[in-house]
Order: structure tokens, then C-alpha cells, then sequence
């Protein structure tokens, strides 16, 4: 069951531990979900927690700063709860700590991947970064997006929107990455193709899978609702559900899970 965890920066997350059977030093996956910096949808956080705990991972939920907290706050928050997650006392596997970000928490997470030091923050020098990271219909490019949501989302930080697109600063350095997203969606679609092929550029492994069909947003594409939550978004694909299983096998491909 998830417990919320006392200490600063846990008071915004919640972890979901892996299941019972799995024993010994585990695998964590910080996960961000994304609802346009607007809100945290259940299903790609609360939801994703419980797969990723039954796989047998500890799953940290962050609940990190919207709108109008604009960056670097949801940033700052995705470092500090990924450096609590390495440095707390959770008897986890802290060489194995990855990320799963969703369309805007795919951007944080994008931006935790490359290291990013934006113009804007001041005494940042050596951010945390993840092991692996999990990126569903994640943003990559802003310049993929319709400028108006764009200007929407950083208002008078738009003249650094090439610094808040992850993918224009990944290099080698970067960690093995999972990609997925469907055809049905027109800003997941071209910004997974992105985060395919960035990290190929620079010879990081990278597993990209596209389905035929779903929205943007279906997050497990299963249509459990979480928490009581009707979201527009939850809908039921069982083909692109299936996202789920071909991660794990990427998981244990890349050594993330040992069984």
C-alpha cells in the first residue's frame, strides 16, 4: 500500500514499494505525471505506480508545482525528490534509479536525463540524473507544440524554450531510454519520433514502440480509473496496453530488472 513519506521535499510524493515477494535491495523509478502543468492526472502517477511496484520497483510519485509556479520550479522539484530517492534511507538499489515522465512530466523528465542548467537558476552545478528512463508521449521539442500552448506555458520565459527542450540537449551521456506513444496522437506522435531520434544521434540506446490507436494522455491505456478519477483521458486499448509488457522486457534487456 502507498505511504506518504515525511520529509521535505517527500511531503510532494507518495511511494508505492514493491510488492511483497521481492526481496532485498530493489530497483526506484521517480514517476512525473504530466496533465500540462495544469494537474496530475491519478492515472499516470498512482496508476503507474502500482505497475511498476508489481514489477518490483519502488515507485515515487511526485506531486510537483504547477501553473502558475512556472519553471524552474516543477524542475527543482523533480531534482530534489530524484536526489532523495538516491540519498534516503529506502533500502533500494540507488544504482538503478530511473524515470517515467508523461507529456509534460515526460519534459521534466527529459530535462533530468540531459542535466540541463538553465540560464535561469542560479548555484546549480551538478543535478541528479537517472539510471533509465521510461518517457510516454513525452514532450521533447517545444517547437513540436502549437506556439499558443506554448506561449501559455512559459509566458515571459519564452525566449528560453530552446533550453526547456530536452531533446535539443541530449548527448552521449544520456541514459538508455524507452519510448512510446500512438498514432492517434498528434503531440505524442512527433515528439516520441524526436526522442527516438536525438538519443540514436548520439549512439545512447533508445526503444521506440508505436500503436495505432488511442489519445494522448491514456497513460496505461487500460481505462482503470484511480482515486476516484474520471479523466477525459482514461480509455481502454488492450493492443496499446501492451505497452507495458514490452517495457518490462526492455527493463530486463537494459539489467534494470533481475528477476
Amino acid at each position: 500500500m502507498a505511504t506518504a513519506i515525511p520529509t521535505p521535499i517527500a511531503q510532494r510524493i507518495t511511494l508505492d514499494p514493491a510488492d511483497d515477494p521481492f526481496v532485498g535491495p530493489r530497483p526506484a523509478v521517480l514517476v512525473l505525471p504530466g496533465g500540462r502543468f495544469q494537474e496530475l492526472p491519478k492515472h499516470e502517477g498512482e496508476g503507474y505506480a502500482r505497475w511498476l511496484s508489481g514489477l518490483g520497483l519502488h515507485a515515487f510519485v511526485l506531486s510537483y508545482r504547477l501553473l502558475p509556479d512556472r519553471f524552474p520550479a516543477p524542475l527543482e522539484d523533480a531534482r530534489a525528490a530524484l536526489d532523495h530517492i538516491r540519498h534516503g534511507d529506502h533500502g533500494l538499489d540507488v544504482d538503478r534509479v530511473g524515470v517515467i515522465g508523461s507529456s509534460a512530466g515526460g519534459q521534466l523528465a527529459g530535462l533530468l536525463m540531459t542535466g540541463r542548467v538553465l540560464s535561469i537558476e542560479e548555484g546549480v552545478t551538478d543535478p541528479p540524473r537517472p539510471d533509465f528512463a521510461i518517457l510516454a508521449y513525452a514532450l521533447a521539442d517545444l517547437d513540436l507544440l502549437p506556439q499558443p500552448v506554448v506561449e501559455n506555458l512559459l509566458g515571459d520565459l519564452l525566449p528560453i524554450r530552446d533550453e526547456l527542450s530536452p531533446a535539443k540537449h541530449v548527448d552521449a551521456s544520456v541514459c538508455p531510454t524507452f519510448v512510446w506513444a500512438t498514432a492517434q496522437d498528434p503531440p505524442g506522435l512527433p515528439n516520441a519520433l524526436e526522442w527516438t531520434r536525438a538519443p540514436a544521434a548520439a549512439a545512447v540506446p533508445v526503444e521506440l514502440h508505436v500503436y495505432p490507436d488511442g489519445g494522448h494522455g491514456i497513460g496505461l491505456a487500460d481505462g482503470v480509473e484511480h482515486g476516484g478519477e474520471q479523466h477525459e483521458f482514461i480509455a481502454r486499448e488492450p493492443h496499446t496496453a501492451s505497452w507495458t509488457t514490452a517495457c518490462a522486457a526492455w527493463m530486463r534487456q537494459e539489467g534494470v530488472l533481475v528477476d
